[in-house]
């Protein structure tokens, strides 16, 4: 994980990039492996979980819509 410490921004060519990549590897923090420690892996897997968890609200939606309606059912 990268540190807020002056060595870093000068390391990492400017705050912009910094942020960026603090943002990304925050992100990442559950993933285990490269998938969180380097940032071109990191990048990739934090952008499909975005997908997923995009995708998986929608499906939360229907699902919780099959369920009410099978418990409706039941109760008639």
């Amino acid at each position: 994980m990268v540190l807020t410490t002056a060595i870093n921004f000068i390391r990492a060519r400017g705050p912009d990039e910094f942020w960026r990549k603090k943002k990304i590897f925050k992100l990442a923090a559950a993933f285990q492996g490269r998938k969180r420690n380097c940032y071109s892996i990191a990048v990739r897997y934090v952008h499909r979980a975005l997908v997923y968890a995009t995708k998986g609200r929608k499906l939360k939606k229907i699902d919780m819509g099959n369920l009410w309606e099978t418990r409706v059912q039941a109760a008639c």
